[in-house]
């Protein structure tokens, strides 16, 4: 009986001196927080850009802002003055 109250007693100081135990699974990103999304001039070739205001959209009438997934999936690839 001495034995189980020192091992609780240990236990016990362990947890309140020990600070916030550690939660035992890492939360679950959200997908979207994961996702990045590019820039892309749906009138005007197959690049997308990281940049609102990158170069390449200079003369982008209209911009449409979609996943870098998603472009990819649709051939686009990256702008020659964001590489």
């Amino acid at each position: 009986m001495k034995t189980m109250r020192q091992a609780l007693a240990i236990i016990a100081v362990t947890f309140t001196l020990g600070g916030v135990v550690e939660p035992l699974t890492a939360p679950v990103p959200d997908a979207q927080a994961k996702a990045v999304k590019v820039w892309i001039a749906p009138n005007h070739g197959h690049r997308y850009h990281y940049s609102k205001t990158c170069r390449g959209l200079n003369h982008a009438g209209k911009l449409k802002h979609v996943t870098k997934k998603w472009a990819k999936h649709h051939h686009y690839s990256l702008c020659g003055w964001e590489k």
